[in-house]
Parts: C-alpha cells; sequence; structure tokens
C-alpha cells in the first residue's frame, strides 16, 4: 500500500511539473541554475562526494517573503540518511531558506553546494527546488516546485579538490535577472525517474 501511495505523489508532481510552463507567476519570475546550466538538466552526472552548484536568482513583482529549499525524490523529509547533502548554503538538505521583508523590484538570489552521499550510489536521484511566496498584504502563501536536475550518481568516490565559494548566505539587489526563466518541460524524461524511483521504494 505505501508503494501505491508512492507512485500516485510521484506522478501527480510529475502531472504538476511538467504542466508548468515556466518559472513566472504573478509575485515572482527567475531561473535556477545546476553547475551554471539553467534548469531543468537531465544529463547531470556526479560521482560520490563530488560537488555541485544550484542557484536560484528570483525576481520580485511584489512585496513577498520567499522560502526555498531542495530535495530528492522518493526519499522523505524526516530520512536522516538523504541521497545528498549541504556543503555550504543558506539551508541544509530538506531544510528551507527563507529572506523576509523584500519589496517589489528586489532580486533574491539562493545558493547552495551539494555533493551526492554513498547512499546515491548506483541510482539516478531527481533532485528538486521548491519555493513559497507569502504575500504579506493576504497572509497567504503560494508553493510552486519542481526538478532541477536529474543525477546520475555511479558508484565511484570523487578524488578532486575540494570546492570554494565566497558568499554562502542569500542576497539581494534591487535588479532583475538578466537570463530568461527555465522550462519545465520533460515528461518522458520525469517518467524516466518516476521508474526509476518505484524501482528503488520496492527493493527498500
Amino acid at each position: 500500500m505505501k508503494l501505491v501511495k508512492k507512485i500516485m505523489l510521484l506522478s501527480l508532481m510529475i502531472y504538476l511539473t511538467c504542466n508548468v510552463s515556466a518559472f513566472d507567476n504573478e509575485f515572482a519570475n527567475g531561473s535556477v541554475y545546476f553547475n551554471e546550466k539553467q534548469c531543468t538538466v537531465y544529463d547531470a552526472e556526479l560521482k560520490v562526494g563530488e560537488p555541485a552548484t544550484i542557484k536560484a536568482v528570483v525576481y520580485l513583482k511584489k512585496n513577498v517573503d520567499v522560502s526555498t529549499g531542495i530535495t530528492a525524490s522518493g526519499w522523505g523529509f524526516k530520512n536522516v540518511n538523504q541521497p545528498f547533502e549541504v556543503i555550504k548554503g543558506p539551508s541544509e538538505f530538506t531544510d528551507t531558506a527563507r529572506e523576509f521583508g523584500h519589496n517589489a523590484g528586489e532580486t533574491v538570489t539562493f545558493e547552495w553546494i551539494v555533493q551526492p552521499t554513498d547512499k546515491a550510489a548506483g541510482w539516478t536521484i531527481p533532485l528538486n527546488i521548491d519555493f513559497t511566496f507569502y504575500d504579506r498584504d493576504e497572509k497567504e502563501g503560494y508553493p510552486i516546485a519542481f526538478t532541477a536536475a536529474s543525477i546520475l550518481v555511479p558508484d565511484e568516490h570523487y578524488s578532486g579538490p575540494a570546492p570554494t565559494r565566497t558568499s554562502t548566505d542569500p542576497s539581494s539587489t534591487d535588479q532583475s535577472p538578466s537570463q530568461g526563466s527555465p522550462g519545465f518541460g520533460g515528461a518522458g524524461a520525469m517518467m524516466g525517474i518516476l521508474l526509476a524511483v518505484v524501482y528503488r521504494a520496492g527493493r527498500d
């Protein structure tokens, strides 16, 4: 029964994701990047321990608060054995980063450096990002979520240099992002991800 519920939930997530045309709504627009590639990235590959950067650039159209976080499909929020971990960034993996008190016209940037853990070895895992825009006038939150990258993690360990970064906190400016918003197509690729996750769930 738990497996059936997982299948239904993942199917709903895929349907919603593939029917979002762009990261552009009445509250904000913006772009998300995986290793400088605009999301969604379907050909990503990382070894265990290999660092990668996820950056979200959000241009606010209204006076809203912004919450965001990164998660992996197939792993519960409270699961202590996650397939990725945050090396540097505004929040831990599955936790929430928040930016309050920003106004229309400002740009808020979130950036994480993540790496696959041993739990990810041998799997292709969807790495997701979610946002909630909290309208301070209406006192109501408006969430969106999508897959930033589908990451193949071979059963190999990374032996390269450790990552470096100049800033780990969210930042805010009053400039609009210079590039367009990411698309959220790829229903076929997402279905492949679903099958991989269901196969993993069946083995657990």
